[in-house]
């Protein structure tokens, strides 16, 4: 996605400290209520490489398997506070995206599509979902494909995407304008969606598929995450994987090289506003 604004280095120290403070209270409401959690992406790859964040970064990703989502989603959802709230597909009309959002209440984020959204766009750790995925070659081509088609439908429902690729704009713009013609909400499409994503729920399945990723819906097999370890996140102690090796290395290659200086940046928010913290 095009975007040229950069941090300077207070406000991403800033935003990396806040987001610790939202990581261990994250964390507190998983061990009280008995869920699993794991770090992964860059987040994994900084508590691996760099037993912290990645300097750069300026996001905490972490994933769960979908009954723990669920359940997150479901003690988020009945015990409502004044600090956090939990997003997802279902539950914010606008929101594009099918993984979940821990937002920080009283701040702002503002990505580049926030002004197609009507809720405010908060500090935020996202919550990657993993759903099983059949082990017969036929039904999981299938599945998976029909998972993508329908997670693409979602998110060019509801935002009229920008890219650095004028050729994928006006695909992904066409895409927008005529899902907006046909006679379906997207709250419909929503439903189908995660209804698709859930569909082996109740199969003993080998392997699980992070639908909702933007890196291609990687599978892993289930053994590669559990049983879960520990690993240095700056001055706490996360879950990783267990095979953190296996998946690092599917998600990124060769993991601990670090990439050119001229790529050792995020590209920061239009808007951030910390509010009180």
């Amino acid at each position: 996605m095009f975007k040229s604004k950069r941090y300077d280095d207070e406000t991403l120290k800033h935003l990396q400290k806040v987001q610790l403070m939202m990581l261990k209270d994250f964390i507190k409401i998983c061990e009280k209520n008995n869920i699993t959690y794991f770090a992964i992406g860059g987040t994994l790859l900084g508590a691996i490489r760099h037993q912290g964040f990645i300097p750069w970064d300026d996001d905490i990703d972490v994933i769960m398997f979908r009954e723990d989502f669920e359940k997150l989603n479901s003690i988020m959802s009945n015990n409502p506070n004044d600090k956090y709230h939990l997003i997802n597909v279902l539950n914010e009309e606008t929101y594009h995206y099918t993984w979940g959002r821990f937002n920080l209440k009283n701040t702002i984020l503002n990505e580049w599509w926030a002004k197609q959204v009507d809720y405010t766009v908060n500090i935020f750790l996202d919550i990657f979902i993993m759903d099983n995925i059949p082990n017969n070659k036929l039904k999981r081509f299938i599945h998976r494909w029909s998972s993508f088609t329908l997670n693409q439908m979602v998110q060019y429902s509801l935002v009229k995407f920008k890219n650095e690729s004028k050729i994928k704009e006006i695909i992904q713009q066409s895409a927008y304008y005529f899902l907006k013609l046909i006679p379906i909400s997207p709250m419909t499409i929503k439903k189908r969606c995660i209804k698709t994503y859930r569909k082996y729920e109740n199969i003993n399945c080998n392997e699980v598929c992070d639908f909702p990723s933007l890196m291609h819906m990687p599978i892993y097999n289930k053994k590669d995450f559990l049983p879960l370890k520990k690993c240095k996140f700056e001055n706490i102690e996360i879950n990783v994987p267990n095979n953190y090796d296996k998946i690092l290395t599917r998600l990124y290659g060769n993991y601990m090289e670090l990439p050119p200086k001229n790529k050792r940046f995020r590209p920061a928010p239009e808007k951030l506003d910390f509010g009180k913290y």
